[in-house]
């Protein structure tokens, strides 16, 4: 791979314009990298899981605590939002730049993390590679965990190998501070953790330092110790929240529902670390070479000289997780790629190991040709208005607020997408989901067709038209839309994204739907039903939304009970109250 001693001058001098100038290629790429997470931060609107996290971030820290205590994730995340947004707001770009932060960090982050398995030149690359990266770049700029998770596992990394390399007690510091950290950031963490402890075992003999052979064992075994130490003060540190969990959870479960993986899911989800989110013509086509690619990297491994016992790390921090979750996930499924993007810090390093690996030439051209397809990768998720990973909520629920009158009603299917629905909406008419949800009160009713019928009877009581904004990737989203479909009369249907529509439905007429001109209510001939849900509209006040819904303020009290408010002077926009079942009542 070195240049011959023979080579001329002139030949050796284009050789260093050549490095000269792909360094600042590599730059200039890292650059693009950085601006492609900036640029439009706020142009989108909120997808189905920012709108949760911002609704939950609106809630008191308490709050954020106990609902977490019911959900598949950690409550440090969704704390520092609500910190972050009693700072800085609720809009699009404000909230997300607490996720760009530590996505624009992971960049040069990585760097660092890399200079201890590779060259720095290749450290450069691995660095394009994380910076072009449109997985990366997704998650620096939605507003979820995922771009803190990766931060915090490329320090907990660093940390680990350093210890390693020179065993100083403030690498063992920083090693404890950080997975602390991790911990409360995402369950999957425990997965680095494992990694770090298998490795260290498989590596019991293997001399990482520069000391005596002699004195590598015992080097370990004091290793061992401190590991130990670093071990129970994460015991100490975690077990509050497990005992919540433990004395808690199982109250209302609001974990998602998945299916089973299979061995596709797994190549996916390794396409979708290198190559990110795109229409499934085009996943297809990329899926397709993953035969060739394997191939010709077990050929290159089966011919190379055996490297550096840490580049092991590499392999075994990439497979060990996916194995774990792909087999977890045959009992309890919870097999997304985003979960996994503890693994991306690693295998970016190890691409750009494999192909400084390579003979000269082919280095070259592999490493050119592979962060110009990212480049364009990069830009056709960003720009493509198909990707299916793009959620148009934001332009759904105002074509509802635009739409709906007062005797109109909103329905949110599955459940969960009242998140980015109250986000925006704006409309005259109520709100609520289908089957009705009460989100605070534990998990999403079963769908059965029994309960499909009773909450549709509810729904449909005084109401004109049913807007439905349905989501049909999710679950229970089919059989909710054919139960309608079935039931009631289509007057329009809108796409808005791949996934996402508005069907427009007839309801019910009530007898005495419009005002009378004695002033009598259409809540006298038809009662509002339980279950029925009010979202806060900035402005609003709980007088003023018990007298819309009751013609007088007798009941303000029975709201303010039913839904745990303490002060009924203080509700927050964005809440949802529930409103009871009512005795008809006269206007005033």
């Amino acid at each position: 791979m070195s240049q011959s001693s023979s080579s001329s001058p002139s030949a050796s001098l284009g050789i260093i314009r050549w490095y000269d100038l792909a360094i600042s290629a590599i730059w200039a790429i890292i650059g693009f990298g950085l601006f492609m997470r900036v640029w439009g931060l706020g142009a989108e609107g909120l997808r189905l899981d920012e709108s949760q996290s911002v609704w939950q971030a609106m809630h008191s820290l308490d709050f954020i605590r106990e609902y977490m205590l019911k959900n598949v994730h950690l409550p440090l995340h969704n704390s520092l939002l609500h910190l972050w947004m009693l700072l800085f707001g609720p809009s699009e770009a404000s909230v997300r730049t607490l996720a760009l932060i530590p996505g624009i960090l992971s960049v040069p982050a990585l760097y660092f993390l890399a200079r201890e398995f590779i060259r720095p030149r290749w450290a450069l690359y691995a660095t394009a590679i994380a910076a072009l990266s449109p997985f990366w770049v997704w998650y620096s700029r939605e507003i979820r965990m995922y771009s803190l998770l990766t931060l915090i596992t490329i320090f907990s990394y660093y940390a680990y190998v350093k210890i390693l390399k020179e065993n100083r007690v403030r690498w063992y510091v920083l090693y404890a501070l950080v997975n602390i950290v991790g911990m409360y950031t995402h369950y999957f963490f425990f997965l680095i953790l494992l990694v770090q402890l298998v490795y260290f075992f498989l590596t019991w003999r293997v001399r990482f330092s520069d000391r005596p052979p002699g004195e590598q064992v015992g080097e370990k075994r004091t290793m061992l110790r401190r590991f130990v130490l670093v071990g129970a003060v994460l015991v100490a540190g975690f077990v509050p929240w497990l005992y919540l969990l433990v004395t808690n959870y199982g109250s209302g479960s609001l974990a998602p529902i998945l299916e089973k993986p299979d061995a596709f899911n797994v190549i996916l989800q390794f396409y979708e670390f290198m190559f990110g989110f795109h229409t499934d013509t085009l996943t297809a086509s990329l899926v397709g070479g993953w035969p060739i690619l394997i191939l010709g990297s077990f050929f290159f491994l089966s011919k190379r000289a055996p490297s550096s016992p840490l580049i092991l790390l590499l392999p075994v921090g990439i497979l060990l997780p996916v194995a774990i979750g792909f087999i977890a996930s045959q009992y309890l499924p919870l097999f997304l790629s985003r979960y996994f993007i503890i693994v991306t810090p690693l295998l970016f390093i190890f691409v750009a190991w494999f192909i400084g690996e390579l003979p000269t030439r082919s280095r070259i051209a592999v490493g050119g040709v592979f962060l110009a397809v990212l480049s364009v990768l990069l830009i056709n998720q960003s720009i493509d208005p198909r990707v299916p990973t793009r959620e148009n909520y934001r332009e759904a629920t105002q074509y509802i607020s635009s739409q709906v009158g007062p005797r109109d009603i909103v329905v949110a299917s599955p459940p969960y997408l009242v998140y980015p629905t109250q986000y925006y909406y704006h409309g005259d008419a109520m709100l609520t989901t289908y089957p009705i949800w009460d989100k605070r009160k534990g998990g999403i009713p079963a769908i059965t067709d029994e309960i499909l019928e009773q909450d549709l009877r509810a729904i449909k009581v005084g109401h004109s038209r049913i807007f439905f904004l349905v989501s049909t990737d999710l679950y229970g989203s089919k059989e909710s839309k054919t139960y309608l479909d079935t039931h009631l009369t289509k007057i329009a249907k809108h796409q808005f994204s791949k996934n996402l529509w508005v069907h427009v439905y007839q309801a019910e007429y009530a007898s005495k739907a419009s005002p009378t001109p004695t002033g009598e209510s259409w809540a006298e001939s038809e009662e509002i039903p339980k279950g029925m849900i009010h979202v806060v509209a900035p402005g609003e006040t709980l007088s003023k939304i018990t007298f819309r819904y009751y013609g007088d303020y007798l009941q303000l009290s029975r709201i303010q009970k039913i839904n745990g408010i303490r002060d009924p002077k203080i509700i927050h926009p964005g809440d949802i109250l529930s409103i009871p079942e009512i005795t008809p009542q006269k206007v005033l």
